[in-house]
Formats: structure tokens, C-alpha cells, sequence
């Protein structure tokens, strides 16, 4: 008996998305993304149409499957400090899974690729939807609020991410950069403090 339909499409995702992680954009193709899986590169153009559209598949897909967790932590987060452990948290998992090089890899790649582009910035809005609501939250009543859009803070954030993520593939010791969350996190009660201090 053959492979559900569903089974399949899965296999070629999880195939799309080690190829990527480890190969890069440039060394990804429907040759070994399918030696990657083990099955027919035809598959993929009867399941996605061609390389880039399952490509964005694959990276949707490794997105929607965090964000669903990350949006009951954001919702849990009852402080400034919670909400910045919260990001280290989604930075040492994006490392160690690989979703952090497969982003890299397709905000590079897009950056030549008129047609890519538009759908790797969609790909980016649930995020900033969600910072925003993180935003929102850790400004709440704070003299901040109203004074700075959460909207600009939440791409403040997202952009910092994306270098973050940079950084990452282009210096092999990453210390340096989960230093830095941690620091941030331990500042954020005393600049929450500081903030609601000199609140009106």
C-alpha cells in the first residue's frame, strides 16, 4: 500500500526544509531536495508546482508550527522581562532547529528574486503581528505609550531579529548574541521600573 497523499506532502516539506538548512538557497534544487527525502522529483511539481513555491511552503509551514506556541506565551507574559526571556527563548530555538539559517536563506535569496519577495515578507506579518501584541502589552500604561507606535517598535523588533539572525550565519561563535538577550532581560525590570516611575 502507498503513502497517504498528506504523508507524502509532508515527507517533501521536511525534505525542502533540511535541504535548505543545510545546502542553502543556492545548493537547493528539485534534484536534492527529492535525494534529501528519497523519492522522485516529480513529486514536487505535482504537489507545489516548482522549488520556490515549496520553498515557502516549507518555511511556512516551520513558521505556523511556532507560532502557535508562541502566541500562548506572549499571552502568558506578564512582563517586560517575561516578554524579553520570551525572545531568547525564540532565538535558541530557531538556532537550534534551523529555522534560523532557513530564514537567512530566503531573505537572501529574495533580495534577487522580485517574485519571492512579495511572499517572504508575508510570511514575516504574523510576526509582527504578534510583537506588536507583545508591544502593546509591555507598554501598557507606561509614558511610552501613545508617545511610540507599536507597530514601529514591533518592526524595531523583527528587524533586529533578521540581523540577529545574520550575524548568526556569519559568525560561528554565537555567545556573544545570547549574551546580549540575557542581558537585555535582566535590565527590563529596572527599565520597567524606571518608566512607570516617571509616568504622569
Amino acid at each position: 500500500m502507498g503513502r497517504p497523499r498528506g504523508d507524502t506532502r509532508e515527507r517533501i516539506l521536511a525534505a525542502a526544509f533540511e535541504t535548505l538548512r543545510t545546502r542553502g538557497y543556492a545548493g537547493t534544487s528539485t534534484r536534492s531536495v527529492a535525494a534529501t527525502g528519497g523519492f522522485n522529483p516529480a513529486l514536487i511539481f505535482y504537489y507545489f508546482g516548482g522549488l520556490d513555491d515549496l520553498l515557502v511552503a516549507a518555511l511556512a509551514a516551520s513558521s505556523e508550527s511556532r507560532l502557535a506556541r508562541y502566541r500562548e506565551a506572549v499571552a502568558a507574559a506578564a512582563s517586560l522581562e517575561e516578554l524579553l526571556g520570551l525572545l531568547r527563548s525564540i532565538y535558541e530555538e530557531d538556532v537550534s532547529s534551523g529555522h534560523i539559517r532557513v530564514v537567512t536563506e530566503m531573505v537572501a535569496a529574495s533580495v534577487a528574486n522580485d517574485a519571492l519577495a512579495p511572499r517572504v515578507v508575508e510570511l514575516m506579518e504574523p510576526w509582527l503581528e504578534l510583537a506588536e501584541e507583545g508591544v502593546r502589552k509591555a507598554t501598557e500604561g507606561l509614558p511610552l505609550e501613545g508617545v511610540v507606535s507599536p507597530r514601529e517598535l514591533a518592526l524595531a523588533a523583527v528587524t533586529f531579529y533578521l540581523g540577529a539572525n545574520l550575524m548568526t550565519r556569519l559568525v560561528e561563535e554565537r555567545a556573544e548574541i545570547a549574551s546580549m538577550l540575557e542581558s537585555a532581560r535582566r535590565v527590563a525590570p529596572v527599565l520597567d521600573a524606571l518608566l512607570r516611575g516617571a509616568a504622569p
